[in-house]
């Protein structure tokens, strides 16, 4: 019995599976490895197997049970009927889906002022909604699909509906598989419908994917400059320009800088006499979603936060002009939105000033009038600024910005409720929405949705984040 078309890494495994052979088994059966019949599973159809190992598998095809043959052609029919389209997000402004050359659904999200875009292959299923479940439809395929097995990111998105009105539910694939794995042949897969693609998911899916694309591919430079840098003998220069870091990405830099940044703030710290004041240079939500995602930022927001006592009060201003709300898309107001919930979860005050005329102040920590210690990594032309001085005109600078920031803040009121409704307003994001979007993701898992793979990232921030703004109310109090 022959398969009738040309064998490709999908059909043999299939064959593997169906036949009950181990790996190593059915790879002596064909002359091969066992790592060859691994990366068939991971790459499928686009593997196309040599004509002496097609052979050798139209002579296992035949050799095979009647049961073992009649599953092998029904599995085969099964992954070929076509699946349903992957719904853009729904009412996500960016610009999403697309096809990659070799026909795999993709989500694209696109590039921004330091994200390259990213591209992540995708798995639909047909399913429909009772209540608040999603349920898919699952093949008996979609187990073994390749897609799932692959070690790269993807996600099974489950797709209610037909085109225009469709709506998607992604999980990560780990998740996903995950889940299948410990449920019988051919049962349905469960899927949250927190996990549905609409402006605040895909704020999520943008700032995970570019940032973890960035920082895996150039982790092992980044290993380098962090072990340089942790040398005693070998402080942070004051001032580095992109020279230094070669070919590295833009989201890289970042990283660097911000890692250097914090640093310096908390090696020098023990040497302020009063709870000082933090200005940060973020207008964006790409540059702020670093807050929410870089894991050595979640450390020293925690290491900062341990320094005071309840008795006092820690204030973190930033400068936001309406034109950079206004530039921003509404996924990437939702990252401003929820940087701002991270700090203050930490019982850290937001100020938030929209005169653009301090949109150049450096990144400080003020003393009062005392000493300032300057940290510097956002829209800036080095890598990182870091200093600490007593220069009175520096001071008197810094004084003033903050006291102005604080006197004008965009963000009225007494209670992180308050503040956090005012940012609302002030970005144009619905705030009964918000909070009931970061309930229900915080109830249900960020890590589910999507999860990064860089030892550098952490889902940590946004995790509290969603929690924190999930549980204020929706009302004042």
């Amino acid at each position: 019995m022959q398969l009738g078309s040309e064998w490709t890494g999908f059909e043999a495994v299939v064959l593997q599976t169906v036949t009950r052979q181990s790996v190593r088994e059915f790879a002596d059966r064909l002359g091969v490895d066992a790592k060859t019949v691994s990366n068939w599973r991971a790459r499928g159809h686009m593997v196309r197997l040599r004509p002496a190992t097609q052979q050798l598998l139209d002579i296992e095809l035949a050799r095979a049970t009647s049961d073992a043959q009649e599953l092998f052609f029904q599995l085969i029919a099964e992954r070929d009927v076509d699946s349903p389209r992957a719904p853009a997000p729904a009412d996500a402004d960016l610009g999403w889906l697309g096809a990659d050359p070799s026909g795999l659904q993709t989500i694209t999200t696109p590039a921004g002022r330091f994200f390259s875009g990213s591209a992540t292959p995708v798995l639909a299923l047909p399913a429909r909604r009772d209540g608040d479940r999603i349920i898919a439809t699952v093949g008996t395929t979609v187990a073994v699909d390749p897609l799932l097995h692959r070690p790269r990111r993807s996600l099974v998105v489950a797709t209610v509906g037909t085109e225009p009105e469709a709506a998607g539910y992604a999980v990560d694939r780990r998740h996903a598989l995950a889940k299948l794995n410990s449920s019988g042949d051919g049962a349905p897969l469960l899927v949250p419908a927190a996990y549905r693609l609409d402006p605040f998911t895909t704020a999520v899916l943008w700032a995970v994917t570019n940032l973890d694309d960035a920082l895996l591919d150039d982790d092992a430079e980044l290993h380098t400059a962090t072990t340089q840098l942790a040398a005693p003998d070998t402080p942070p220069r004051p001032g580095v320009g992109p020279d230094l870091t070669g070919a590295m990405s833009a989201v890289s830099q970042m990283w660097l800088g911000s890692h250097v940044c914090a640093r310096h703030i908390l090696g020098h710290t023990d040497e302020l006499t009063q709870p000082p004041v933090f200005w940060s240079r973020e207008q964006r939500g790409e540059e702020a979603s670093t807050w929410l995602l870089f894991a050595h930022k979640y450390r020293y927001l925690q290491t900062i936060a341990q320094k005071v006592s309840a008795a006092e009060t820690l204030t973190r201003a930033f400068c936001i002009p309406p034109a950079a709300v206004t530039a921003s898309p509404q996924p990437e107001r939702v990252l401003l939105m929820l940087t701002a919930a991270l700090i203050e979860s930490f019982a850290i005050t937001v100020a938030v000033c929209g005169d653009p005329e301090y949109s150049a102040t450096q990144g400080f920590v003020l003393d009062h009038t005392r000493r300032a210690i300057v940290a510097s990594w956002v829209n800036s032309d080095h890598i990182w600024h870091v200093d600490v001085t007593d220069h009175r005109p520096t001071l008197r600078e810094f004084t003033d910005a903050a006291a102005w920031a604080r006197a004008h803040s965009i963000l009225s009121g007494t209670t992180p409720t308050t503040r956090l409704r005012s940012l609302a307003g002030y970005l144009e994001l619905d705030w009964t929405w918000l909070t009931g979007r970061a309930r229900q993701l915080a109830d249900h898992g960020v890590s589910g949705f999507t999860r990064p793979r860089s030892r550098l990232l952490s889902l940590a921030g946004i995790e509290q984040a969603c929690q924190f703004l999930g549980d204020l109310p929706d009302t004042d109090r």
